[in-house]
């Protein structure tokens, strides 16, 4: 006989052999013993979890003369032909093979055939999902009214995509994710039965990596038993080098490194783990496993334990890494290398990804948040010299105090959180630079026409400030329901004509994303939000360059195309010329 995987080997045969479904398991058997078998069952939920089994189980079993307590006996001669494969009585149909309506037609025409072998024809249709709309119209009728002899089992991933109409002629029945102990418990029977020894640690990585489903955990357990050596023990060393993950005191080790800021400690232990085969999306998958116990052991003290179900050493470090950070900690770590994560499924640079986002987190909060770019002294700050700093005169008392009110009112209402945005920070910063250096200039009052220019300069940033701030305010609220259409919206130019009107225009080559955004519904969405952020009506337009854009002189196109307030220009006179 050719070799069966383990998870078809010790397939259930009756309900009681059904493992983590107790409560179904006892339904299903009352049903039969009191004669009160319905005509259709919808069994759904996670993969390798006994959907089928369950299905295969109860079709044996209603058919079995010689029931014992709700189960099949499995020695009758029903019992024995429903085993063979073939049987005319138990149709078993892969709904994603056949899920036209033709293949339904089918079942319309046999279903009118009366048992051959037992009391009930049974039907079971595995992933019934997956059937097109009209195989489900046409399967309508015949699941509510189907012949007396005639049962249909539906299983299903995935329920929310079948009809309500189909869900509401059946009973549904979710079947629960099979608990990490109950899967190590029926592993250890699998292995002693087939002697093959495992530590401890062994059988806790494994349906671990399982998540929930038993013939996942079975599956992987077929290939782990084959690394065993002469004496049938499979060692711990083994199964992390042959899956690709990292031992837990690796990664304790990594995470000790993060929390103490050794940046140079990360990078050396990560090269360490990925020179010896580890994988980088497995690694990232351990590390946020070890800081979710880490986080649950500091919130939820005594039952932590009970929710982990790991040993006493990883619980032990648990409690100790627990004391040296706080929850909020916690919570941005894990959710930084959640966000991180996702982008390695897609990325041929995965390694940089990893070492860039464990270093996030390590180095993350040593600065501030509320540090401005100003005061740490980076050099953007440098390439943005306050134009009118060699001038000598002086404004009077009151335009310097109201001007200097007006510069800070301004600033204290610019905090931006995102500093990745480029185009945002550095008007913020541009802003806050003239700002501080305002209060440096000695200007005489006596020369007010010359320092006129100054005082532009200031009311031209503080518009071009307030602009910025309410198109990146836009650009957020709306990110966070609909990221695609903030993108777009990024794609044009802020212009604030007054303090009531906003325009918002997008170049020639960017007139995609002036279509997708310039639409009555969409427009009125922006002004709500304004509305609701600053508290006064703002109305939006969205233009597109190109209508007057052949109009203008060739100075003013290229300060369009250049787009920055640094540039200026100089108008010479005819001595100059000459």
């Amino acid at each position: 006989m050719s070799y069966l995987a383990l998870y078809r080997k010790y397939r259930p045969q009756t309900f009681d052999e059904v493992v983590g479904q107790d409560s179904i398991n006892r339904i299903l058997k009352n049903q039969i013993k009191y004669n009160r078998i319905g005509h259709a069952y919808m069994f759904s939920g996670i993969r390798g979890t006994g959907k089928t089994s369950l299905a295969k189980i109860f079709a044996k079993a209603i058919n079995c003369p010689n029931g014992i307590d709700g189960n099949p006996c499995n020695q009758c001669d029903v019992c024995l032909k429903i085993d063979r494969p073939g049987v005319m009585d138990i149709i078993e149909i892969d709904g994603a093979s056949n899920r036209g309506v033709d293949e339904i037609r089918e079942i319309r025409e046999r279903i009118k055939y009366p048992p051959t072998v037992g009391e009930y024809k049974v039907y079971i249709i595995d992933e019934v999902h997956m059937l097109t709309k009209e195989a489900f119209n046409a399967l309508l009728k015949t699941l509510e009214e189907p012949p007396e002899h005639a049962v249909f089992i539906l299983a299903t991933t995935e329920p929310n995509k079948c009809p309500v109409t189909i869900l509401s002629r059946c009973q549904r029945y979710e079947i629960r994710p099979i608990p990490k102990d109950l899967i190590i418990k029926q592993m250890k029977k699998i292995c002693q039965d087939i002697q093959v020894n495992m530590s401890e640690e062994s059988y806790d990585f494994i349906a671990t990596r399982g998540e929930n489903s038993m013939r996942d955990s079975l599956s992987l357990l077929d290939q782990i038993i084959d690394l065993k050596d002469e004496t049938g023990s499979v060692a711990f060393s083994d199964l992390l080098a042959f899956t690709g993950m990292a031992d837990k005191q690796s990664v304790c080790d990594l995470i000790k490194r993060i929390i103490s800021h050794d940046s140079a400690g990360v990078l050396t232990c990560l090269r360490e783990l990925v020179s010896n085969g580890k994988d980088n999306i497995l690694l990232m998958d351990q590390v946020i496993e070890f800081m979710r116990g880490i986080l649950i052991a500091k919130t939820a003290k005594e039952t932590a334990k009970e929710i982990l179900l790991c040993t006493i050493e990883d619980f032990a470090a648990y409690e100790e890494l627990s004391e040296q950070l706080t929850f909020n900690q916690l919570y941005q770590m894990i959710s930084q290398l959640i966000d991180e994560k996702n982008k390695l499924k897609y990325s041929s640079l995965q390694g940089i990804i990893v070492e860039m986002a464990l270093l996030k987190i390590c180095l993350g909060d040593q600065l501030p948040l509320s540090t401005t770019m100003a005061e740490i002294g980076t050099p953007k700050n440098a390439r943005t010299p306050l134009p009118s700093m060699n001038i000598q005169s002086k404004p009077s008392i009151e335009t310097v105090s109201s001007d200097k009110q007006l510069i800070d009112n301004s600033r204290l209402e610019t905090e931006f959180e995102d500093q990745e945005e480029e185009r945002f920070s550095l008007d913020v910063e541009d802003f806050k630079t003239m700002s501080e250096s305002k209060d440096e200039l000695e200007l005489s009052s006596q020369e007010k026409t010359v320092s006129s220019p100054i005082a532009d300069r200031i009311s031209n940033t503080g518009s071009r400030h307030d602009e910025m701030r309410f198109f990146k305010m836009l650009c957020d609220e709306i990110g966070k329901t609909n990221s695609g259409q903030a993108m777009f919206l990024k794609r044009g130019e802020p212009a604030l004509e007054d303090e009531r009107h906003l325009s918002i225009v997008y170049s020639v080559e960017n007139k995609n994303f002036y279509q997708f955004v310039n639409k009555p519904e969409l427009i009125k969405g922006f002004e709500t939000v304004l509305l609701q952020k600053t508290g006064k009506p703002i109305t939006v337009a969205i233009k597109l360059e190109e209508e007057n854009f052949n109009e203008l002189d060739l100075v003013e196109k290229t300060l369009r195309i250049v787009n920055d307030e640094a540039v200026k220009v100089i108008k010479t006179d005819d001595k100059l010329k000459n």
